[in-house]
């Protein structure tokens, strides 16, 4: 299927003052509630049926166009790529992105056709709700983006240890996740119940896909893989958690990531 991509919005630099980021998951819920009130693309409930490469691509597309129009403080809109095997990203040096990614500098979503299929199949009966829900992940970043969290994050681990880097790309990927919940949790007559830990199980799922790629030539850039990062159990309790919520405000990042 041919690379697809809509028009994107001159991106720049966001920077937020420290009073500001403090106050982020209260700013973030405000939004969030009146984007949700707004806002309702039709995303595709879950069916049994395996999915073709186009109706992959045509949920991705609703799921994150809904998300977005959930969490979005509006500004710079993200560009949506969908693509089969690899494309060229502003985020990987040297090399070109695989799998579904979210690339901050160029504000692109990328959707890797083969990467989605791959994922689908070892999901089955419950793979629409999968990517529905990668979508929704995807779109959580773009939103940390958007509020600064992203651009504030890698000014504070300029020249950090490995370790440090380590532990807050963790807390990055855990708030994304618990955004995706909450999101989740307020589009269930859209997008259909998820059931207790299947998000865990989409991440493992993620990662075995990814691992077969990497087996096969085709590795994910570990740079832009959203699901490499933290514990898989870990993820699976930071969705949940904003999913009971059903509120980012529930989604906050520990001290000293950003600040």
């Amino acid at each position: 299927m041919p690379q697809t991509s809509h028009p994107p919005s001159r991106p720049h630099a966001v920077a937020l003052p420290a009073a500001a980021l403090a106050t982020l998951a209260v700013a973030v819920f405000a939004v969030f509630t009146w984007a949700a009130a707004r806002f309702a693309p039709e995303a595709p409930a879950p069916t049994a049926a395996p999915s073709s490469a186009e109706a992959i691509a045509r949920r991705t597309e609703a799921a994150f166009a809904d998300a977005t129009a959930t969490m979005s403080r509006g500004g710079d809109r993200a560009r949506v790529v969908v693509f089969r095997g690899a494309t060229s990203s502003a985020c990987v040096t040297g090399a070109t992105g695989r799998g579904p990614f979210y690339c901050p500098d160029d504000r692109v979503a990328a959707f890797d056709l083969d990467y989605l299929e791959a994922l689908a199949a070892r999901l089955g009966a419950d793979a629409d709700l999968g990517i529905a829900l990668v979508a929704g992940r995807l779109a959580a970043e773009h939103a940390q983006q958007q509020v600064g969290i992203l651009d504030a994050a890698a000014l504070n681990l300029l020249g950090a240890r490995r370790a440090r880097r380590a532990e807050a790309l963790a807390a990055l990927a855990l708030q994304a996740d618990c955004m995706a919940g909450a999101w989740a949790a307020a589009a269930e007559p859209r997008l259909g119940t998820v059931p207790p830990g299947f998000y865990g199980r989409l991440v493992w799922s993620a990662r075995n896909v990814a691992d077969a790629l990497a087996a096969a030539g085709h590795a994910v850039p570990a740079e832009i893989d959203s699901f490499a990062v933290a514990d898989r159990n870990a993820r699976g309790a930071a969705f949940e958690n904003g999913h009971a919520a059903r509120s980012p405000a529930a989604c906050a990042l520990p001290a000293g990531i950003i600040d």
